[in-house]
């Protein structure tokens, strides 16, 4: 069977429009290739070392900034590092403080191409960090933003600014889920839920020490849930707490959520109880919190603020009020006792 001829003019026009595809094919590839991502890798390291101020400013590096699929950016090597604190009175003059590095070895993010066909904006975005990965995906829907994030087996130990925060190493992964509606883009508006769970949690490893001068052994908290919903940028803490062998947690009560998120405001009542097994572990925790059964009080128990705390059965009692990057803590004894979270 012989196939219908080709007119001269469709032949023509096909091999114009053949030309024209691999012009723009050409054109996108050398684009892509040569685009100069280490200038705006330089860009938004300038733009962003440039708005910190004061002595606990921050200062961003990356490493490298290059492709990532079709339609994406990747930085790899991402260093947030903070100044470091100032030396305790009477601590070694010889032992410089050294500043805490947050260290993301690669971050992405990529506009989604299918739904970009049908005129959405979606970008997917992800991260290899602290030992574990961070996914997420944010797009417009009916004037807001929404935002979606997964955290998977992140180390608390990898991250150097909480243990910093804390005054001891931290250990225990993290994972859990982020779900915002974000009106006008605002944190202070944002509808939604948080889900984390830390498994494994713990303090100290006996050789840090707390004000530079006791060193306490490790404390194993278990595992800790934190779950909260958010309505109109009222965070409410819904599920806080932690029982391990060594000691048991709970929190209850808002978080005003601001935009930057760290000048959102707390309002928390917090409870905490150091287990017999960890009061008896050894003589520093007998002489710090005295020895189980005894009448005798510990040298923690001395302190005015943690005897203040103190309630009958054993809970120190706190509030937590102020802004989330500098939290005060009053003791009182009578907050109230928020139930422990149920095993999962």
């Amino acid at each position: 069977m012989q196939l219908p001829k080709v007119p001269a003019r469709w032949k023509k026009a096909l091999r114009i429009a053949g030309y024209v595809n691999f012009y723009f094919d050409a054109l996108f590839l050398f684009a892509y290739l040569t685009f100069p991502y280490e200038r705006v890798r330089d860009r938004i390291v300038d733009e962003f070392n440039a708005r910190q101020t004061g002595p606990d400013a921050l200062r961003l590096e990356i490493e490298s900034m290059g492709p990532y699929w079709f339609s994406g950016v990747q930085a790899k090597g991402i260093h947030l590092i903070s100044p470091p604190k100032p030396a305790a009175p009477g601590a070694d003059p010889s032992v410089v403080p050294a500043p805490s590095d947050l260290t993301i070895e690669a971050a992405h993010g990529r506009i989604a191409l299918l739904p970009l066909m049908i005129g959405s904006l979606r970008i997917v975005f992800g991260a290899t960090a602290f030992g574990g990965e961070i996914s997420g995906e944010t797009w417009e829907s009916d004037g807001a933003r929404r935002l979606e994030i997964e955290l998977d087996q992140l180390s608390l130990d990898k991250v150097s600014l909480l243990s910093d925060a804390v005054g001891l190493p931290l250990t225990g992964s993290v994972e859990g889920s982020l779900e915002l509606l974000l009106p006008e883009g605002k944190l202070a508006k944002a509808d939604g839920k948080v889900q984390l769970k830390i498994k494994g949690l713990a303090a100290g490893d006996g050789k840090a020490k707390i004000r530079d001068a006791i060193a306490l052994p490790k404390v194993d908290a278990g595992e800790l849930m934190l779950e909260g919903e958010s309505t109109s940028g009222q965070l409410k803490i819904t599920n806080f707490g932690a029982s391990g062998p060594d000691l048991e947690l709970s929190a209850e009560g808002n978080v005003r959520l601001r935009d930057p998120v760290t000048s959102s405001l707390l309002s928390l009542t917090a409870r905490f109880r150091f287990n017999e097994r960890y009061m008896g572990k050894n003589d520093t925790t007998r002489a710090l919190f005295g020895s189980p059964g005894s009448a005798v009080p510990g040298l923690f128990d001395l302190d005015p603020k943690a005897k203040k705390a103190k309630s009958a059965d054993g809970f120190y009692g706190w509030r937590v009020t102020g802004m989330l990057n500098a939290p005060a803590f009053m003791p009182h004894a009578n907050v109230g006792a928020a139930p422990l979270p149920a095993k999962q």
